[in-house]
């Protein structure tokens, strides 16, 4: 049996992102990275595990007068040491297209 990686799952890589922090419940947490797709948070010791939804609220400063964000549902893939991975589950076209600029901007090999 083959065993997929994370980024052979999703069908493309994460871009990193130091600054950003997603909001759950008010509660704060680093991005560790994301995509078009799902986020990376940790570390995570919150209360949700693989298989729940959520919504959430994406902050990622772009400089002292301007952020860019979001908010969605996700739904949780898995809950891990490295933290808590999750895909989205429910985008509307604006604010997808708004992640894939973004995304295109941000990645290394843009």
């Amino acid at each position: 049996m083959v065993s997929l990686t994370g980024r052979a799952k999703r069908g493309e890589d994460r871009i990193p992102v130091g600054r950003a922090k997603v909001y759950i419940h008010n509660e704060m947490f680093n991005v560790i990275n994301w995509s078009r797709h799902g986020v990376m948070i940790g570390p995570y010791s919150g209360a949700l595990r693989a298989g729940q939804p959520f919504t959430f609220r994406f902050v990622l400063p772009m400089s002292d007068d301007d952020d860019f964000e979001f908010s969605a549902w996700a739904e949780t893939v898995r809950v891990d040491g490295a933290g808590l991975a999750a895909r989205y589950t429910d985008l509307n076209d604006r604010v997808s297209d708004s992640i894939e600029r973004m995304l295109g901007v941000l990645s290394p090999a843009a």
